[in-house]
């Protein structure tokens, strides 16, 4: 009985490696096949949704929309300002435990993740929660400005939410922060203190499990550009902060707007950038499409200029750049041209 017992849990953690997402060079793996993310952004349905006001059959069919739509991850928004008490936040910086709720609330959203075979990025926090105007602004600039207040982020919110849902397959990444590199840009913080916060996370979740990690950038290859001698997010920069710590992938964000300085995934490669060693995807762009290209076309040519998945702004309509059934036919193409890739 006690053998059989072993061998039934071997074949159960056999099962979920075959279906993590790893890194193998500049490609995504699964089961030792390249998998491509033909993803989305659902970040959030009522803001703030976990440990507050989820709504699991909501959530349920979004996901098999996606999954329907040929979809095969998301990036969801697990704290949209950090107006709510999960993670809570002392005036002083410090970080507390996310609630049972929250906890109850992104238990179903894994198990919806799971019905219908889509991985699951976490953005763990956004610029917003440091933005002017948020009720707990200051509290968390503390939390980015001191070591203790870091520490205290890392120690009660990313390694409890790891050691619980680090063994699900379903958790392909965390996403630091939603476009964190606003804070130096537009909010006057120190851009040192939020490399050394990446750097935290990054080791923590690879201490803790096989999750990967990164961090989404507003700013396009502002500040991941080898090739004009910046790349913040290199193994070189962030181990500086923390030794061993990095990034296992690049993730930029892309809207009209960033072209006439930093150019177009869609027209450039990310050996054009330098930043050709790691797997690169567009976290980020319209899901209506962009720079005069339909959504299909930002599927075709970030494939042919060798992006690793494109994850467009949203599935469910937040604004104006659209919604699934815009995005939908970039993920038919795909899904079409390239079956082998969206589900090894």
């Amino acid at each position: 009985m006690k053998l059989a017992f072993i061998l039934f849990f071997a074949c159960l953690t056999s099962l979920a490696l075959s279906q993590r997402i790893s890194v193998k060079g500049n490609s995504f793996i699964v089961d030792g096949k390249r998998i491509w993310i033909s993803g989305a952004n659902t970040p959030w349905k009522n803001w703030n949704d976990f440990g507050m006001s989820y709504e699991d059959s909501w959530w349920r069919a979004q996901f098999k929309g996606l999954h329907d739509a040929h979809v095969n991850a998301t990036r969801v928004w697990i704290s949209c300002n950090g107006q709510n008490t999960s993670p809570g936040i002392s005036p002083d910086g410090r970080v507390s435990r996310p609630t049972a709720q929250f906890f109850a609330d992104l238990d179903k959203l894994f198990a919806a993740a799971k019905e219908e075979h889509l991985y699951l990025m976490l953005a763990l926090i956004s610029f917003d929660h440091t933005k002017a105007g948020n009720a707990n602004a200051d509290a968390w600039r503390k939390m980015q400005s001191t070591a203790s207040g870091r520490e205290s982020f890392v120690a009660n919110y990313v390694v409890p939410l790891v050691k619980r849902y680090g063994a699900n397959p379903y958790f392909w990444a965390i996403d630091v922060g939603n476009e964190l590199d606003w804070h130096w840009d537009n909010q006057g913080m120190k851009q040192d203190d939020t490399l050394d916060l990446i750097a935290r996370v990054a080791n923590a979740v690879h201490a803790q499990s096989k999750v990967l990690v990164c961090q989404g950038l507003g700013t396009a290859t502002k500040y991941m550009n080898a090739k004009k001698g910046v790349n913040l997010f290199s193994d070189a920069s962030l181990g500086s902060f923390q030794r061993g710590a990095k990034v296992d992938f690049y993730d930029t964000h892309y809207y009209d707007w960033t072209r006439q300085w930093f150019g177009s995934p869609f027209e450039n490669t990310p050996a054009d950038y330098g930043i050709d060693e790691k797997p690169c995807i567009v976290g980020e762009a319209p899901a209506k499409g962009s720079g005069g290209l339909s959504i299909a076309d930002d599927y075709r040519q970030a494939f042919l200029h060798g992006w690793q998945g494109i994850m467009p702004w949203t599935s469910n309509g937040v604004d104006d750049n659209g919604g699934l059934a815009d995005m939908a036919p970039g993920a038919a193409w795909f899904y079409r041209a390239h079956p082998e890739l969206l589900a090894p």
